[in-house]
């Protein structure tokens, strides 16, 4: 094709480590007109994109957050999800089912244990995995998890304002409309402080809680 490569004159980088790292935040806010208030979100990274590089590194390996600084500025509520580095199997359930499976398994269960209602992939194999093997994971564990899985330019359409057909949503093998349904127009409320006696001494907050 009478092309040529020069080794070493291009430097490959991932969407998030642009979008995150160079647009300014206040300008990517500034395109949010439909933010994801109320959304819970898991940010899945998946264990390739944030492995210590040769060159550069955009983002802690052990425990990233780009994806979680990104989200929020869409205004998703971000959950804690400490197995977001975690693998999904990649080629495995090719391989070995069993062996996928728990690792699938892991993640779902994670997130539901800490109350999301999506995760969000910035990997389109972790992405494909995570649903399209939702259902042999509740048949494999006894579980009923019903988590979508959409890739993280989803989520930022919506929030840009775009429609969700043109996104794709509904498409997913486990439907993400129930779950973006929960999207709220306004931010939540947050939790009104108890009011301090004028009385009684101050007690620790973990005492405070048990006292009848």
């Amino acid at each position: 094709g009478g092309l040529h490569y020069e080794p070493g004159s291009v430097r490959v980088r991932h969407l998030l480590d642009i979008l995150v790292n160079d647009v300014p935040p206040a300008e990517m806010k500034a395109q949010v007109s439909k933010p994801l208030y109320n959304l819970r979100v898991a940010p899945y990274f998946g264990c390739l994109i944030v492995r210590p590089a040769f060159q550069s590194v955009f983002d802690e390996p052990e425990y990233p957050t780009t994806l979680d600084k990104l989200l929020r500025r869409m205004g998703a509520d971000v959950v804690d999800y400490p197995v977001k580095a975690a693998c999904c199997g990649g080629h495995m359930p090719q391989i070995s089912e069993r062996i996928a499976l728990t690792l699938i398994h892991s993640l779902l269960k994670n997130a539901a244990d800490n109350g999301a209602d999506v995760i969000a992939t910035i990997c389109p194999m972790c992405q494909l995995n995570l649903d399209a093997y939702q259902d042999a994971v509740n048949r494999r564990f006894g579980t009923n998890f019903h988590i979508p899985i959409l890739y993280f330019t989803q989520l930022m359409g919506l929030a840009f304002g775009l429609p969700p057909q043109e996104l794709g949503i509904g498409k997913e093998f486990v439907d993400a409309r129930p779950a973006l349904s929960k999207i709220q127009p306004e931010p939540p409320k947050a939790p009104r402080r108890k009011r301090p006696s004028k009385t009684e001494l101050p007690m620790p907050p973990a005492l405070e809680e048990v006292q009848p």
